[in-house]
């Protein structure tokens, strides 16, 4: 956060000329945005932070829109600054609170001082998602064993369209716009791991990939392709996949014979199992690809619906290689041709990087 002498004299006398007030402010900013704020509900917190970005900005509640959006261009460093504060941390939260990222995903911060520096101790191949739109570049090159690697980090960059006046007004959720960039932003990370993930499949060996419907008449196959991939790991395996690729599994299993323990499990969780023949289950969490709104034709997935993984769980190596370059930057477009109603878009550009290293073999079975 910069220190609040960088910030004009309105600002500073907004927070009273202490920095720990704007560092208590920011941190009310992601606790909203969150859900998680404390000892006030949302709409009395949604109102503390109007009130403040007004006393920051210099503007009064009946101040007309001409002076708001003056305020606004002189003060962007502020409203930038913790806009692009509050996504990072959104972003990283969330990933450590993911158990997908938690198990499977090797992540270097850059802004909290991490190196850009992989190690791979075997043999391996490496599957890097390049994406563009809704289109997907795969890159995969072996890598010899016992080397360092960075991974390479690109651009990219959303717009969203919000009229920032009405955030100031009360009448729009100022937290609620930053979560929505969050949430925009870990779409986008999620459909390049998923892409690298399906990517990193088409090296893998036939015995390692199998299909079929996931019936009793298959039981048998899928046992085996979690005990080999067991066995030639050294390692327990997770069989990880969207809901509605895990929900399959029930077709192979008598839940009605199940313990009540495993009963209460299965319909807490939705109809999915825990456990599947002494093998754990774990979903990835599912999105729709951007631009699947209520008029689309159909809907699609990021994460296959007819896909499940079978991942070895304790290998020292995290499969997933992730760089955050930890550099969200925002811009504000103010073209009067573009938003005629004089509204703000505001352009939100991050950098990060994402590999998927085969040290070790995984297994795919596709569900016919």
């Amino acid at each position: 956060m910069k220190n609040l002498m960088t910030f004009n004299t309105t600002v500073q006398n907004a927070f009273e000329n202490d920095n720990e007030n704007l560092v208590c402010f920011r941190e009310l900013l992601s606790d909203a945005a969150r859900g998680e704020v404390k000892e006030v509900s949302a709409k009395e917190a949604n109102k503390k932070i109007v009130e403040k970005f007004r006393a920051a900005l210099g503007i009064e509640p009946t101040d007309r829109p001409q002076a708001i959006k003056r305020a606004i261009r002189a003060n962007k460093d502020l409203v930038f600054t913790l806009i692009e504060e509050t996504i990072e941390e959104l972003m990283i939260t969330g990933w450590m609170e993911n158990p997908f990222f938690m198990q499977f995903v090797e992540v270097k911060n850059l802004a909290l001082g991490d190196e850009n520096d992989f190690y791979v101790e075997d043999d391996a191949i490496l599957s890097v998602s390049k994406v563009s739109g809704n289109h997907h570049n795969m890159i995969r090159q072996r890598l010899a064993g016992g080397r360092h690697f960075s991974v390479a980090g690109e651009w990219f960059g959303l717009k969203i369209y919000a009229d920032f006046e009405r955030v100031l007004t009360g009448a729009e959720d100022w937290a609620s716009f930053v979560a929505k960039v969050a949430e925009a932003m870990n779409r986008y990370l999620y459909n390049a791991l998923y892409a690298a993930l399906r990517g990193a499949k088409e090296n893998l060996g036939a015995n390692w990939v199998k299909n079929g419907a996931l019936d009793t008449a298959n039981k048998a196959t899928l046992v085996k392709l979690c005990q080999d991939i067991s066995m030639a790991t050294g390692s327990e395996v997770t069989i990880f996949g969207a809901r509605t690729a895990l929900s399959s599994l029930t077709a192979m299993a008598d839940v009605n014979w199940a313990p009540e323990s495993v009963k209460k499990e299965y319909y807490a969780n939705g109809g999915i199992l825990g456990n599947w023949e002494g093998f754990a289950c774990a979903e990835i969490g599912q999105g729709l690809k951007r631009g699947a709104g209520i008029n689309s034709a159909s809907v699609e997935y990021m994460l296959d619906t007819d896909r499940l993984y079978i991942i070895p769980t304790n290998v020292a190596n995290k499969f997933v290689k992730l760089c955050n370059y930890g550099e969200t930057q925002v811009s504000q477009v103010t073209d009067k041709d573009t938003n005629r109603d004089m509204s703000y878009e505001y352009e939100v550009m991050y950098k990060m990087g994402i590999n998927v290293i085969l040290n070790s073999v995984f297994g795919v079975w596709e569900i016919i």
